[in-house]
């Protein structure tokens, strides 16, 4: 089973699955979402989505720039297809107060809207069979993205 989630402004929508709620992190223009049902932390789904306006009737890819671009300047990084959409992933090691976490990012999009998703989780996690089941959790959401 599953819930639709969509964004305040009606932009686009994507599928949760049920035991997945949407928090606020205060971040202007995130959307934030983590597993309310599970017995520990399994990390935190971040999804900004960015619009570039149309300029002089013309319509450009700038998210398939964009995402070449993130192919190019992140080491391991790699091309995915999520869905409808070109996908540009990968992963960073971060400190932060103290403790190890890694991030994933995704970034997704056509044409002048582009999806930016990360997942951050504990370092000790990254091996653990239930990271593997979050991850692709994850993937799943995102591939349910769909542009209004």
């Amino acid at each position: 089973m599953s819930k639709v989630f969509t964004d305040p402004d009606g932009n686009f929508i994507l599928t949760l699955p049920l035991d997945w709620e949407q928090y606020d992190d205060d971040e202007e223009n995130t959307f934030a979402f983590f597993n309310a049902k599970s017995k520990s932390w399994t990390g935190n789904l971040r999804i900004s989505p960015l619009y570039w306006t149309i300029q002089n009737d013309v319509e450009q890819n700038k998210s398939a720039k964009f995402i070449q671009d993130e192919l190019i300047e992140n080491a391991g990084a790699v091309k995915l297809k999520l869905g409808n959409y070109d996908c540009a992933h990968y992963k960073k090691n971060l400190e932060q107060d103290g403790d190890q976490l890694i991030i994933y990012y995704w970034l997704i999009g056509n044409n002048n809207t582009l999806f930016i998703c990360s997942l951050t989780i504990n370092k000790d996690q990254e091996q653990k069979m239930e990271n593997k089941m979050v991850l692709e959790t994850v993937q799943n959401i995102i591939k349910s993205i769909k542009i209004n």
